[in-house]
């Protein structure tokens, strides 16, 4: 889902250098046409893609669905990062990130850089 202040726009990209190879991709741009390449996400949207792998509807994460959200930011090793994120963010050590415990995995997740591709 593209948030609404971005559109995602076809643009033709050559590649090599010559006028006979073009290539096309989808490219991401705000409102005024400027590209949005490797963006960092920011604190809302980190905070929204963390509530959407809420897979069972329960309020909170589990150890799999931070997995589950870290390789979607594509985490290099998205196991690692929930079982650190985990560990950060579980102040009442009872496996699961609740709501209040949110913010500080949104925390955990800026610091690591990930961004919009």
């Amino acid at each position: 889902m593209t948030p609404p202040n971005i559109v995602v726009a076809t643009k033709n990209i050559n590649t090599d250098h010559t006028s006979e190879s073009v290539s096309t991709k989808n490219v991401a741009l705000d409102f005024t046409g400027k590209r949005l390449v490797d963006r960092p996400y920011d604190d809302k949207q980190l905070k929204e893609m963390f509530k959407r792998q809420d897979a069972n509807g329960d309020g909170r994460l589990s150890r799999e669905e931070l997995k589950n959200a870290f390789a979607s930011f594509g985490s290099f090793a998205p196991g690692w990062r929930a079982f650190r994120a985990l560990r950060h963010a579980d102040k009442n050590r009872n496996d699961y990130v609740d709501e209040d415990e949110l913010d500080y995995v949104v925390k955990y997740a800026a610091k690591r850089g990930y961004k919009i591709k």
